[in-house]
């Protein structure tokens, strides 16, 4: 998928990208995401708000398919969105897609594990779950969980503005990949940046705090959103429930 992200035809497709469905993630946060994807075939947008995401995937070639709680908000030209909820049944039969997308959901999920069962379910034999949410493990999370006892992200702004209800651990994915027919195989991060004291993203560029952010190194301690990219594997490493003495 770098060729997507990184090569000729991505920034033409962003350039081009309707400037309603330009992101409303934080910035960096669609690319990390796209890297992670197959170089084709059919893939599930859970979540998919105005369909930006989907819009660029079918300009590449993919086969899309669009769900969203609020399908009244897709308006992304010639493509449709199907009205779900990801926290019930998915209606698509097992091995059904080659990737799953879902770009900023898990956080507004009050069990996005079920979700990400299902997501599983649905796809192919080797085929990737990719999803993202912000990086509650960074240095800046650490540090005013210790001062307020609130992770950033999910002050009481990002509760009543957007309904942010589950922070993902990065050791909580892991768990949940062992009692699923799922393996964790790759973790990346979008730039390094962090919000507003208001949950805001900061999407403006430049100066010197920009400079100096830039020049930290990106990964688990200093990135901003997480990207997981799982993938479905034959069986589950560990049964649900069971207590082990």
């Amino acid at each position: 998928m770098d060729t997507l992200t990184k090569g000729p035809d991505f920034a033409t497709f962003m350039r081009e990208l309707p400037k309603a469905l330009e992101p409303q993630a934080a910035p960096g946060t669609w690319e990390c995401a796209l890297r992670q994807l197959p170089p084709a075939g059919r893939v599930l947008v859970a979540g998919a708000g105005r369909g930006g995401l989907s819009w660029l995937l079918h300009r590449a070639g993919f086969e899309v398919c669009s769900i969203d709680l609020h399908p009244e908000h897709f308006v992304a030209p010639a493509l449709s969105c199907e009205k779900a909820d990801v926290t019930h049944p998915l209606r698509f039969e097992e091995n059904s897609f080659d990737a799953v997308l879902a770009v900023e959901i898990a956080e507004h999920l009050e069990n996005p594990w079920y979700f990400f069962r299902e997501a599983i379910r649905v796809l192919r034999p080797g085929c990737p779950l990719i999803f993202t949410s912000p990086n509650v493990s960074n240095i800046f999370s650490r540090l005013e969980y210790l001062r307020s006892g609130v992770l950033p992200y999910f002050r009481e702004e990002s509760f009543v503005g957007c309904y942010h209800v589950t922070p993902i651990f990065p050791w909580a994915v892991s768990r949940w990949c062992r009692t699923s027919e799922a393996e964790l195989d790759k973790v990346s991060y979008s730039r390094v940046d962090w919000p507003t004291a208001r949950d805001i993203p900061r999407f403006y560029a430049g100066g010197l705090r920009r400079r100096l952010k830039d020049a930290l190194p990106l990964g688990p301690l200093t990135g901003e959103i997480a990207c997981y990219a799982v993938r479905k594997v034959g069986e589950a490493r560990m049964k649900v429930g069971v207590h082990y003495r």
